[in-house]
């Protein structure tokens, strides 16, 4: 399981036009982002398509790895997260009926990254018949009693050593700006 991740995540900011259309997008606009894995290739690239685009069925050349809403952020932009809590909680979300190894290692180890931003709560860990399993919630504003309401959430433990999961943790601090 530890290979999984030896090529690294060369992902970049947002790209300046839609990946459907070549329109422009105006900084703020909302957007779908995509990553793609590359035709022969282990790399995911990143595609960037206007809403209407993505709603009218526009997809990206390849096989689609995950996708998310984001707002478009010029290149010039002050901004240093490439993605934002609620985007990074959208694309958790989206993964948890990955069945890939790749996209359950992605998924847990965005987990971590979200425990320590502090948008999940870790509640444990557990042995299910699955497979071992982290569980987590979903913090919601207004303190624990909000969250009380929010589902356990269990996520796969691909089991990826400390050096593996250090290696992504940094990987995916550089896509997101962690």
């Amino acid at each position: 399981m530890a290979g999984i991740f030896t090529g690294g995540y060369p992902i970049s900011r947002s790209a300046p036009k839609c990946a459907a259309t070549g329109r422009d997008f105006a900084p703020g606009e909302p957007i779908v982002a995509a990553l793609v894995e590359a035709p022969g290739s282990d790399e995911l690239q990143r595609q960037d398509f206007a809403v209407d685009a993505w709603t009218q069925g526009a997809r990206p050349a390849g096989r689609l790895f995950a996708s998310w809403r984001a707002t478009h952020q010029p290149a010039e932009s002050k901004r240093k997260l490439l993605l934002g809590d609620d985007e990074l909680l959208d694309l958790f979300e989206q993964l948890a009926e990955a069945v890939e190894p790749r996209q359950i290692a992605f998924r847990y180890v965005l987990a971590l990254l979200l425990v320590r931003r502090r948008i999940l709560i870790y509640e444990g860990a557990a042995d299910l018949s699955s497979g071992p399993v982290i569980r987590v919630r979903i913090k919601r504003p207004g303190g624990a009693a909000a969250n009380v309401d929010e589902p356990i959430l269990d996520v796969a433990d691909p089991k990826l050593d400390d050096q593996t999961i250090a290696g992504v943790i940094e990987q995916l601090g550089e896509v997101v700006g962690a």
